[in-house]
């Protein structure tokens, strides 16, 4: 085999498993909304079913969780394991994807993206260590059969080799080349993904919020949106500090826990189902909602859904926080946007919820660019010089 065949061999090889990770990643989505909405529509207005049901779900996680163990793992525990070792153990990217799938359906209060990326860096060095075997193994490989090769190429277990810094290649254009295919392989993931959500119909993660015609009078109104918000998330860190502080216990009873988490997804079934979940399918409805309500109320439900992420959280029922701290974030901009009447409501609420959420996940760049999907393309500006307002206030503390 030439090296030109052996390159065009592990691409295409490469692009195979690639598009087995945005298809088990589509699976797992497409899995989750229709069950979710499935089970919810027939329970939402029973409150005994919704309370049975919610029991039974804490009951099957606290199962799982004393049977398989922690999960599911979320994103930067495995983003960590990695940059300390160079490789994750991926062996258990199911029970991962499947915990994660019973939280997320019995209607928790988190998002899909922490255990959908920890799943993804778990496949993602599992499509590494299949590409490096046959790298290695090219001689053995091509004497068996096809059958065999296919056999081998396809097991979801066996045939891979771990990350060994001893055996990488050192060619100088190595890195290059290296980041070009990686490139290709996460294009393609993402490609078969896309495809097949729009071949489905399903929804969007992403709902617009309308139309912005700030002025720029409105930017006398800038930095103390920003302080409003950053006072805001400083206030959510302290309510998740403490609350980790009163959940410090039945550390080894995850069914017991998993139960109080039940409770609270139940009361929120029951009184305030639009709660339910990340918040994202929710979000949409705000901009057309929020001026039937009063401020206070408003502001109550803010609260409510952070302290509902963090019980949730507490108990064993794990996701992903940014959703529903978007979804707590852009709320509380549209809440407080009321006092502003005279300003474009846009402008307030997208400086409110950037400069919160900024302040809460302490990712400037990736939860700006994030928050500006929900906004038209004229509010990118007021989001970027949110950015930058942090950079700055983080360069002054740092000296």
């Amino acid at each position: 085999m030439t090296k030109y065949q052996q390159s065009l061999y592990l691409a295409l090889y490469g692009i195979l498993l690639s598009a087995i990770i945005g298809g088990l990643s589509f699976i797992f989505i497409f899995l989750e909304s229709n069950l979710s909405h499935t089970l919810w529509n027939h329970l939402l207005g029973k409150p005994i079913l919704i309370l049975l049901t919610t029991l039974f779900g804490g009951i099957l996680i606290g199962f799982l969780k004393n049977r398989w163990g922690n999960y599911p793992e979320v994103a930067h525990h495995t983003i960590s394991e990695l940059k300390q070792k160079q490789t994750v153990t991926y062996t258990p990217v199911l029970k991962n994807l499947t915990v994660a799938l019973i939280v997320l359906v019995f209607g928790a209060g988190v998002g899909p993206e922490a255990a959908l990326l920890s799943s993804l860096v778990m496949l993602s060095v599992w499509q590494s260590d299949k590409l490096r075997y046959l790298f290695f193994q090219q001689e053995e490989f091509i004497t068996l059969k096809k059958s065999e090769q296919l056999k081998r190429m396809l097991h979801p277990t066996k045939y891979a080799q771990t990350y060994q810094k001893n055996l990488a290649p050192t060619h100088p254009n190595w890195k290059q080349l290296k980041i070009f295919i990686n490139t290709l392989f996460v294009f393609n993931g993402l490609f078969t993904f896309t495809v097949l959500m729009k071949l489905t119909e399903q929804p969007s993660f992403i709902s617009k919020m309308g139309t912005s015609n700030w002025e720029l009078r409105d930017l006398l109104l800038f930095m103390p949106l920003v302080l409003i918000g950053l006072l805001a998330g400083k206030a959510y860190l302290l309510l998740k500090k403490q609350m980790k502080k009163i959940f410090n216990f039945w550390q080894n009873s995850p069914i017991k826990k998993a139960l109080i988490g039940s409770l609270a997804i139940s009361l929120i079934g029951i009184f305030l189902p639009s709660l339910l979940f990340s918040g994202q399918t929710s979000l949409g409805q705000v901009p057309d909602k929020y001026l039937h309500y009063s401020m206070f109320f408003l502001l109550i439900v803010v609260l409510l859904k952070l302290v509902f992420l963090e019980v949730c959280l507490q108990t064993g029922w794990v996701g992903g926080d940014i959703f529903p701290i978007v979804f707590a974030s852009i709320l509380f901009g549209f809440t407080l946007s009321q006092v502003f009447s005279s300003f474009d409501i846009l402008f307030v609420t997208s400086i409110l919820a950037s400069s919160m959420a900024i302040t809460i996940i302490d990712s400037p760049i990736g939860v700006a660019l994030f928050i500006a999907l929900f906004f038209p393309v004229n509010i990118f500006p007021i989001i970027l010089l949110v950015v930058l307002c942090f950079f700055i206030k983080k360069r002054l503390l740092n000296k």
